[in-house]
């Protein structure tokens, strides 16, 4: 990450629930001026395990405790962050309410959202890098 920007208020396997059972990134970090909980799966699991790790996301989502962590903007109104799975492997996971970008690393994170971004600029029709309606400009 560090190649591309320097991540502000990095947490190394944050528990932003406090509890066991909750959610529990490898990561919490604001990259590029948005936050970000990253998961890092170099094991394979089962598409019915990933699916319940995003259902926990979503739990989450619906409690509004997130709106109080301690890195949400003051100025703004609270932010959600995007879920980052990094993994050699696509799973058929889905939300209706939170962002979830599957890449095998960051580099190519970066260079889908560079190409978009490019598209975006040369007027081409944008194609979407990961599910969910939220567009983030990553350059």
């Amino acid at each position: 990450m560090c190649t591309y920007s320097t991540p502000k208020q990095v947490i190394v396997e944050d528990k932003p629930t406090g509890r066991k059972g909750g959610i529990e990134p490898d990561l919490f970090c604001i990259f590029k001026g948005f936050p970000f909980w990253i998961e890092i799966q170099r094991n394979q699991y089962s598409e019915q395990k990933m699916q319940a790790k995003i259902n926990l996301y979503e739990e989450f989502f619906f409690s509004d405790e997130w709106k109080a962590l301690h890195w949400q903007p003051e100025e703004r109104s609270p932010i959600f962050p995007s879920v980052i799975l990094i993994t050699p492997v696509r799973y058929a996971i889905h939300s209706e309410h939170i962002r979830i970008i599957q890449v095998a690393s960051i580099h190519e994170l970066m260079e889908k959202y560079k190409s978009s971004a490019k598209q975006q600029r040369d007027g081409k029709p944008r194609t979407s890098a990961s599910s969910g309606g939220i567009k983030i400009n990553m350059t």
